[in-house]
Parts: structure tokens; C-alpha cells; sequence
């Protein structure tokens, strides 16, 4: 249908990738749903995972990494860990950007990718949102997926910088200010990921919560006798990731690296939500991937079939919301 409307206003289609791990590979089919539908992405801004998807997708790489990382299993991923002494993170995350070079080159601007994009990183003592539009790709991204207490900050300047998922993990502010006038969001956080808890846990934490209520007002296939399974960087992501999920079912344990995972869940859902009724874009895309570990990225193609889904669970609004003005 013939729709003089669309000539009077901004028909820039802009993305917002968010963070979440290895839950953002579905940030892959989102896109590729898009493009399938004759939807043209005139702008990305990424935080985390969606700041390496939001490079590769621009650069035009990233139907190869899918490939790629659709055909590794764990023993290539422990390969990607660089352990170091944890002062202040676990894995110093050099070789995931050597491995990202594979398909990044090395001396790759911002600025001149094909697509717009911009990268979201978070200052370390400022806690502001910091927002790469130039600059070496790799290193920004480098910056951007710095999860607090698994990989080592980035220096940067006199300050430093973590995970852009701390400040920002749903950039729709910034791909508006990019100049979108048509905005797609990748929400990787409609939830918090209360399975994670068992049932008696939950119950004890309801216990809690109702008697302090008046006291509190809120603002807002392997072989598994393999001995290099049993080293510590295997541990690093088998045990860090999958065990985390799963706490004893009689002593209902909480380990350092269950706190770590869900303080991080808690504050990106917390800071999404704000996100989302400040900057509501015009569609929103949410993975159902909750319960997945956000290392485990030997679930991919978990991830991308969930990704597809979400996009066809919403396909009358981005028909409508989207494609109509196109």
C-alpha cells in the first residue's frame, strides 16, 4: 500500500545489540531476519557481545564466524582462555582478540566500516557509559566485553574500562543519537534468571524479603577422564559457567562465581528496564535464553534457533513498526 507518509520522516533503521554472553549469538539471526525481510540496518550500536556481532555483521564477516563457531566444541574455546593471575580478572582476553582478528583485520577503523557503529564501554571509576565512534575496532571491543572479575579491565587514557553491559547493556539511546529514526532493540535480559535458584532457596529469599518489607522502599560429548578436562582453565568455563546454575540440592550452596554471575544478571536487567521505558524503541526482540550460561558458547546453535524465533514471535510488529515506513 502507497504510504506518502514515510517521505516526511526518518526512515534510518538503527539497531541496539545488547549484552549477555554467549546469549547474544542470537543477535546473529536477529540480523539475519532482518536482512531476509529487505529490512536495511543503517546503524548498530553494541554493548558487550553485541558490540563484536554489530563489527562483524558490518565489516560483512559475520556469516563466517556463525559457521565457525557453530563447528567448535570446548576443547577450542579453552584454546581462546589466557589465564593470568587474578588481580583483577581472570583471562587477560588477548587471544579472543586475536581470534576476533581472524575475521576483524588487525588495523580496522570505526570509522570506516561499511555500516555506522558504535561501541559501548563502561569508565571504571566514573561508571558512565563510554561510547567508541573511531578508533580501533578491536581494541574497542576489546573494552567493551570486559566482564568485571573474568577478564582484566582495559587501560584507557588515566582511566580504565569494563563491560559496556555495566552502564549500558541496551545502547538504544545511543543508536538513536546515531541518528536512527527506526529502532530494533535486542533485549538479552527480559528477566531475571530466578531458576537459578533452587526452590528451597527461593522460598528462604521470599521469607526474607516479606519480613524486611516494611524496612526497605525501592527508588524504582566429551571423555571426562581427560586430564586436560580436569585443568583449571577447563574449570574456568565448565565449572564457572555450568555448575554455577545447579546449587546443591541439600545444602543449597551459593559459590563466588553464582555471586558474581547473577549481581551482573540483576544490574543489566535493572539497567535494561530503565533503558526501555527512557528510550522505547519501536521494536523489541527477546531471546528466550535465560537459563543459559553466559560462557557457554558451545550452545550456539541453542542460542541462533532462539534468536529466529524471537524475530517471528514479533514479525507482525516489525512488519508494521519497521517495514511499513521502508
Amino acid at each position: 500500500m502507497f504510504n506518502p507518509i514515510k517521505y516526511f520522516r526518518n526512515r534510518r533503521v538503527g539497531v541496539a545489540l545488547g549484552s549477555g554472553g554467549s546469549k547474544g549469538l542470537s543477535h546473529i539471526s536477529v540480523l539475519e531476519f532482518l536482512k531476509a525481510e529487505g529490512i536495511r540496518v543503517d546503524m548498530i550500536a553494541g554493548s558487550s557481545i553485541g558490540s563484536v556481532i554489530g563489527a562483524l555483521y558490518s565489516i560483512g564477516a559475520m556469516e563466517s564466524f556463525r559457521d565457525e563457531i557453530l563447528s567448535m566444541d570446548w576443547r577450542e574455546y579453552i584454546k581462546l582462555v589466557d589465564p593470568v593471575f587474578p588481580r583483577t580478572g581472570l583471562v587477560k582476553g588477548e587471544k579472543i582478540r586475536d581470534y576476533l582478528a581472524r575475521f576483524i583485520p588487525e588495523k580496522t577503523k570505526i570509522e570506516d566500516l561499511p555500516i555506522p557503529l558504535s561501541i559501548v564501554a563502561t569508565d571504571f571509576y566514573t561508571g558512565k557509559p563510554v561510547v567508541f565512534r573511531s578508533g580501533n575496532v578491536l581494541d574497542a571491543i576489546r573494552a567493551s566485553i570486559s566482564i568485571p572479575g573474568v577478564f582484566t579491565p582495559v587501560r584507557w587514557g588515566e582511566s580504565i574500562l569494563i563491560d559496556g553491559g555495566v552502564s549500558n547493556p541496551l545502547p538504544v539511546d545511543v543508536v538513536k543519537r546515531m541518528g536512527a529514526g527506526l529502532t530494533v532493540a535486542v533485549n538479552l535480559h527480559p528477566s531475571l534468571p530466578r531458576k537459578r535458584l533452587s526452590r528451597a532457596t527461593r522460598e528462604k529469599m521470599e521469607q526474607v524479603h516479606e519480613a524486611d518489607a516494611n524496612k526497605i522502599t525501592y527508588s524504582h560429548g566429551t571423555d571426562s577422564s581427560s586430564s586436560e578436562q580436569k585443568t583449571w582453565m577447563w574449570q574456568l568455563t565448565a565449572f564457572f559457567e555450568k555448575r554455577r546454575i545447579k546449587p546443591h540440592p541439600e545444602k543449597n550452596e551459593i559459590n563466588i562465581f553464582t555471586v558474581i554471575a547473577q549481581s551482573i544478571d540483576i544490574l543489566e536487567y535493572m539497567n535494561t528496564q530503565m533503558i526501555l521505558h527512557a528510550y522505547k524503541p519501536d521494536v523489541t526482540i527477546e531471546p528466550d535464553l535465560i537459563g543459559m550460561p553466559t560462557l557457554d558458547f558451545t550452545n550456539a546453535a541453542r542460542a541462533l534457533a532462539e534468536g529466529r524465533e524471537a524475530c517471528r514471535r514479533v514479525r507482525g510488529q516489525i512488519i508494521r513498526k519497521i517495514k511499513f515506513w521502508l
